[in-house]
């Protein structure tokens, strides 16, 4: 389902991603935790091609692309917009269109990129904002929406595109305490549903609950990885250890 190989990205002098190799299955939630800066969003930005990475290849759904340059070719453009269609990411903050309803926020790509018939996809985006539990607030602006409603309208936004993988990252970050579960309660219910997740965040009980894996990333590497109750409960590396103090103690 997801098959990344060697991927390196550095930002002017200073290299960011060191070679990370990654495989997931169709289904899999995978959890990235690790201290600020050592590469978890620039590894999903990547991913999804937002950033293009300096070597390596990303594999998404059948999609290939190799890093080292910009698409050139016709076809190497066409490979970058059907693996950009494939991933879905929710970011720390909402990016709603602050001039559009809830609704249109969610309906707006599908009709634009895919060309989905307009009642069709009202339909669909009234089905989206119900399962996110935002049915009574289809027509309200983002400006009348809490910050937790907003990134449920976000989520809805990118289940739109029905994309095979959903990215997330630090998705709670922007919220107070009690805001952050509206949001994870989503989340929790994709990966119930079996929806192919990579989700950054600091949310460590959220991570033992939902993870099927945790990778530690360090300094741009996968310092360890594992199932969430071997990883929390049993590191074996003192990196994973201390961070998993330091995080204990805020």
């Amino acid at each position: 389902m997801i098959a990344v190989s060697g991927l390196v990205k550095s930002y002017g002098g200073t290299r960011v991603l060191h070679g990370i190799d990654h495989v997931q299955q169709r289904g899999e939630t995978v959890v990235l935790i690790g201290p600020s800066g050592c590469g978890k969003s620039t590894f999903l930005r990547c991913l999804n091609q937002l950033e293009l990475a300096d070597e390596g290849r990303v594999s998404v759904d059948g999609v290939t692309i190799e890093g080292g340059r910009a698409p050139r070719t016709a076809d190497e453009r066409e490979r970058q917009r059907r693996l950009r269609l494939k991933t879905g990411m929710v970011f720390q903050q909402f990016n709603l269109f602050p001039h559009l309803s809830a609704l249109q926020n969610v309906t707006t790509a599908p009709v634009v990129v895919k060309k989905l018939p307009p009642a069709e996809a009202d339909e669909r985006g009234r089905e989206l904002l119900r399962k996110v539990g935002l049915a009574d607030r289809a027509d309200a602006w983002p400006s009348e929406l809490s910050g937790g409603q907003q990134q449920r309208v976000a989520i809805a936004r990118a289940l739109a595109m029905e994309p095979a993988v959903m990215l997330f990252d630090e998705p709670t970050s922007a919220l107070d305490p009690e805001l952050r579960g509206e949001v994870l309660r989503v989340m929790r219910q994709l990966a119930d549903e079996g929806m192919t997740m990579i989700i950054v965040t600091h949310e460590m009980q959220f991570a033992r609950d939902v993870a099927d894996r945790v990778l530690f990333l360090d300094a741009g590497r996968v310092a360890e990885e594992g199932p969430p109750e071997q990883l929390f409960g049993a590191p074996r590396h003192d990196r994973t250890r201390e961070f998993l103090r330091r995080v204990a103690m805020t």
